[in-house]
């Protein structure tokens, strides 16, 4: 028995290639926002579904690796709030762009062949490049041209965690799939009396190869 624990071991940690790797990815998003507004927490809040793009490069670090990354991408909220002038419901999209930095640890669980199940978690931290609003079908307008405008920080951290698969097509080459959460670990807002925190599920396929 213990033969056979050292034997897993052993696969787990040789799971990645000991080389280094360059990688690709692209997916959607699906986020939407937690926390409060003026001490009142926020509930049934819609999801905002955007896209998502990034290159990575994976270095091997003591039989797993480590992630460095860049990715673009959209996030934000999409819901119904009553007009009171007309008193209709109208469909507000708050949508937010950020350059994210992953800084990530992936950790093989499981290799058969060239397939390869992979943890990943760590932090991500988030720079924004965009925030507009739109009602309806009206022309979005930027974040900081609107009077009552959200006011919103141009950073935040995030915990991310996930599971990816790897296939290897031959060579250096790979393909595969992951899908990851990364939930907000600091206030989006300005507003000391608002906690809003970004909160997103991402599904992505990536391509890689190794480069050293």
């Amino acid at each position: 028995m213990k033969t056979l624990r050292l034997l897993a071991v052993i696969m787990a940690l040789t799971a990645l290639p000991v080389q280094g790797q360059l990688e690709f990815s692209g997916g959607m998003n699906l986020s939407d926002l937690t926390g409060s507004l003026g001490g009142t927490d926020i509930e049934n809040v819609g999801n905002r579904t955007g896209m998502t793009f990034g290159i990575d490069l994976v270095l091997p670090l003591g039989g797993i690796g480590l992630n460095l990354g860049a990715d673009w991408a959209q996030k934000g909220v999409q819901d119904f709030l009553t007009d009171p002038g007309t008193a209709q419901e109208v469909a507000v999209l708050l949508d937010l762009r950020y350059i994210e930095v992953p800084i990530h640890l992936r950790v093989p669980l499981v290799s058969s062949g060239p397939v390869s199940l992979n943890l990943v978690f760590g932090p991500t931290f988030g720079f924004q490049i965009g925030c507009e609003v739109a009602a309806d079908l009206s022309a979005a307008q930027k974040c900081a041209d609107l009077a009552n405008g959200p006011d919103l920080k141009n950073t935040e951290i995030g915990g991310t965690a996930g599971l990816g698969i790897s296939f290897g097509l031959g060579g250096i080459v790979y393909a595969g799939f992951d899908v990851r959460v990364t939930t907000g670990m600091t206030s989006i807002s300005n507003v000391s009396t608002n906690s809003l925190k970004n909160r997103t599920f991402t599904a992505q396929t990536h391509i890689g190869f190794g480069i050293f």
